[in-house]
């Protein structure tokens, strides 16, 4: 079974609302919503808010408008409502519920270097699929002065009754000594999860998936990507093969891949199998 998979999916079954225009602190991902920052300033109509791209006066500071930007506004406002909406639709931030904003700010660039067992690892947590394997394997520090964090759910895999996904802090606190060690199965579910959400944004082409698909999908794009099928949209062309049944046990496929060659025409020889397929 793939690691996460099932505890994902009945967190899907608990998705919800979300905090509403209550929400005041968000963290996201800039490289999916570039023009938030644009956006938040003309909407500000005078009111105070907060956005600082939190790698700036770290060693990644040519990252900075890459990375994680920070945000705070007011509660019940058009920017909250914004930034609600762009998390969602975008797919690319975290509410964070807190009772100390500049605390929870600190907090937040400090999970940024995160330790795996070998060295220190850039994590874009603030990206929800990376979010999910982290809350799913937590250590402890995780959350840190964050009380709750909502993160989008996948919009269509699971059915899920809304489009927030609530993780709450332990109960007795969760301080933070940077930096955070992820737990030793994070990457496996993260790698699970990467493939969940990608599924969910391409979800009509690989036929609707139900829950029960998922394990033999993501078996195939992982065997896939064990061959260096893994170009930019090569999966995805492979959509309706990647449909019919265990790739690994097709003797054709295997063919394929027994011949030594670049993966491009790996890549169009499975293309022509697709092609003989519809």
């Amino acid at each position: 079974m793939h690691a996460g998979l099932n505890a994902f999916l009945q967190r899907l079954t608990q998705a919800g609302p979300g905090p509403g225009d209550a929400a005041t602190c968000f963290v996201f991902d800039q490289t999916a919503t570039q023009d938030l920052m644009g956006t938040l300033r003309a909407i500000s109509h005078g009111l105070p808010y907060k956005a600082l791209p939190l790698l700036v006066g770290t060693a990644h500071m040519d990252r900075a408008l890459e990375g994680p930007l920070w945000c705070e506004v007011q509660a019940h406002s058009g920017q909250s409502r914004v930034a609600l909406y762009r998390a969602v639709q975008d797919t690319a931030g975290l509410v964070i519920e807190t009772d100390d904003p500049q605390a929870a700010q600190l907090h937040a660039r400090d999970l940024i270097y995160q330790h795996d067992g070998t060295g220190l690892w850039f994590s874009k947590y603030y990206n929800p699929r990376e979010w999910g394997a982290l809350a799913l394997t937590a250590s402890p520090g995780l959350f840190g002065p964050w009380r709750t964090v909502y993160s989008p759910a996948p919009k269509h895999i699971g059915n899920p009754s809304g489009p927030w996904l609530r993780w709450d802090a332990p109960a007795q606190g969760d301080p933070l000594t940077a930096p955070y060690r992820r737990g030793a199965d994070t990457y496996a579910v993260f790698r699970t999860l990467r493939w969940v959400y990608w599924l969910d944004k391409h979800f009509a082409e690989f036929g609707e998936p139900s829950t029960a698909q998922l394990p033999a999908l993501l078996s195939n794009l992982e065997f896939l990507v064990s061959h260096d099928i893994d170009e930019g949209r090569w999966p995805l062309q492979l959509a309706r093969l990647c449909r019919g049944g265990p790739l690994n046990e097709r003797a054709d496929v295997l063919a394929i891949f027994e011949k030594f060659d670049v993966p491009y025409h790996h890549y169009k020889r499975l293309l022509a199998l697709r092609a003989a397929q519809e």
